[in-house]
């Protein structure tokens, strides 16, 4: 599997329930998983199946990008309850969201504080199941994902900023400008 770059016509469509399960699902999530692994600029936390060709609702998700940490199945989720609030936002210490369908592009999203998430696991367990903090960020981009968005248009609707990674300087860090949306 590849990850799917936009503009294409996937990313932008309502993902549609799984309805299947056995080795086919299994097929799915190992491919989604090892997909999701072998990213490295950037590393990806998160993975929804139309980011690589597949029109289901279903991702992955692991909330560290630390070597050996549990990546999550979600199939079939569903926000149950949010918060009224959104996060508190520093543009100094808040971290940029990105995409790996939207490569080296990043910026400040604002998103609930928490939320409740109804799914099944990768067992076809229903649950559902808190996040908060840096999860539920990760969570709501995925479900954005299976809804036919992508980040940008979530800071076009919140007047924010968008980045692009333009290179590296002397010391290796990476340099950036802003994009005109």
């Amino acid at each position: 599997m590849k990850v799917v770059l936009a503009p294409a016509e996937i990313l932008r469509q309502d993902a549609q329930p799984v309805t299947f399960s056995g080795p086919k699902l299994a097929k799915i999530i190992t491919e989604m998983r090892a997909c999701l692994l072998s990213q490295t600029d950037p590393e990806g936390v998160g993975l929804a199946a139309n980011q690589v060709g597949l029109p289901y609702k279903l991702f992955l998700a692991r909330f560290t990008t630390k070597k050996g940490k549990l990546i999550r199945v979600f199939i079939n989720p569903e926000i149950a309850d949010h918060s009224k609030e959104l996060q508190k936002i520093d543009e100094e210490k808040t971290p940029l969201e990105g995409c790996l369908s939207l490569p080296r592009y990043y910026g400040i999203v604002k998103r609930w504080q928490w939320l409740v998430l109804r799914f099944q696991d990768e067992n076809l367990q229903t649950k559902e199941e808190k996040f908060e903090n840096f999860p539920a960020v990760v969570i709501q981009h995925e479900m954005d994902h299976l809804s036919g968005r992508i980040f940008v248009e979530r800071i076009l609707e919140q007047k924010g900023n968008l980045y692009r990674v333009t290179g590296k300087d002397k010391k290796g860090k990476e340099t950036w400008e802003k994009v005109e949306i």
